[in-house]
């Protein structure tokens, strides 16, 4: 039985991977990790089981930098939205096999529409999902606080919509005082679930002392802000014992935690103008 050499079995399957993919092709999957290095872009892309986390495959995959400038110059900003953790994607791949570094897809293009239409698919099935269960306009019956003094926020205090929000409220006319309690929440990337999930349980389990909740982002693009396009964050709204705000801000559509909420309004400074006016009504 003939022995090869470890070089003379990759060269092998090099030469059958170069046989077998001549052309470029079209992969669908899933960024898992994305990083930059000196203006390339290296992903670990995955497919994972159908409604489950378990990854059935996996490869690593790289964006030259001069690939990279060209698929901006098509895509705009919007390409850096598209290299997240967590996005399914739709590349166009030379599949390039190496003797030393193994098996690597070689990232030509790029289809932002793919990503895009994943992604209303998946709203549109949420809200089906949050219907079902009764859950879209449970927290809207809520009645909203005659005075809404104490707000349990939710947001990054790093955020520019936060400090929109919080200057709003302390510069109001009519010099009316607000308790704020500040609960921080990850407003993008893969960590938007856990985090918001988490600080409206805590709220909830302390609701006797809050009028409202007020979730406060502003600002971005559709992609951007799709972490709100999450069936656990509209369930945890809906049973939200008190009424809550968004003010998220999706200038063109409504994302599920904005259908879900109570009262939803575009930006921060109209979260923070609609609780001012409600207190000013109640004097008179």
């Amino acid at each position: 039985m003939d022995t090869f050499s470890l070089l003379e079995l990759n060269a092998h399957i090099r030469q059958v991977v170069a046989l077998n993919f001549e052309q470029l092709i079209w992969v669908s999957c899933e960024i898992s990790q994305a990083r930059q290095s000196r203006g390339h872009h290296y992903l670990e892309l995955v497919e994972k089981a159908e409604h489950s986390d378990d990854i059935r495959a996996q490869s690593s995959a790289v964006i030259w930098a001069r690939t990279f400038s060209r698929i901006r110059k098509k895509c705009g900003d919007l390409i850096d939205d598209i290299l997240q953790d967590g996005v399914e994607v739709r590349v166009q791949v030379r599949v390039d096999f190496h003797e030393r570094y193994g098996l690597k897809l070689v990232i030509e293009d790029i289809d932002p529409s793919f990503t895009m239409g994943n992604l209303e698919t998946r709203r549109r099935e949420i809200l089906e999902t949050l219907q079902k269960k009764g859950l879209v306009e449970k927290n809207g019956l809520l009645p909203l606080p005659v005075v809404p003094q104490r707000i349990a926020v939710l947001s990054s205090e790093h955020a520019a919509g936060y400090h929109d929000f919080m200057q709003h409220l302390r510069e109001n006319p009519y010099e009316y005082h607000f308790d704020t309690h500040l609960f921080p929440v990850a407003l993008q990337g893969s960590s938007v679930e856990k985090e918001v999930v988490t600080a409206l349980q805590s709220v909830a389990k302390a609701a006797v002392h809050y009028d409202c909740v007020a979730i406060i982002r502003g600002g971005g693009s559709r992609l951007d802000l799709s972490g709100f396009d999450n069936l656990a964050i509209g369930e945890a709204i809906a049973h939200c014992p008190i009424p809550v705000f968004t003010g998220i801000g999706h200038e063109i559509d409504q994302s599920v935690a904005d259908i879900v909420a109570n009262y939803a309004l575009k930006t921060p400074t109209a979260v923070a103008d609609a609780i001012i006016e409600m207190t000013a009504t109640f004097e008179g």
